[in-house]
């Protein structure tokens, strides 16, 4: 299942001096979890944070992807994990036909 994670800093937190000291472990472990099918792509919102889209069994599977890594045990960073489900809304327009 692919499960989108929207990386924000926490508040009161200024990110780019908080992020600095740990860029080099962040990324190192980031490539490690890309190279094994972890995290399937990478976007940067223009601001400090990330978007990821994971790749996982479940939802419990996809928060040890982000849980792990360096910014967000310091705290520095929280992440949003979004389950998405099949779009349905297209049922509506055969709605009509089926109830004839």
């Amino acid at each position: 299942m692919n499960v989108p994670a929207i990386g924000r800093p926490r508040e009161r937190t200024h990110a780019r001096a908080s992020i600095a000291p740990h860029v080099q472990d962040e990324l190192t472990e980031l490539w490690r979890r890309y190279t094994s099918g972890a995290v399937r792509e990478m976007y940067s919102p223009g601001r400090p944070g990330a978007v990821r889209l994971l790749e996982a069994d479940s939802l419990g599977a996809a928060a040890d992807t982000p849980s792990g890594l360096r910014l967000v045990a310091e705290g520095i960073i929280d992440f949003e994990l979004i389950e998405l489900h099949a779009f349905a809304a297209f049922g509506m327009l055969f709605a009509a036909d089926d109830a004839r």
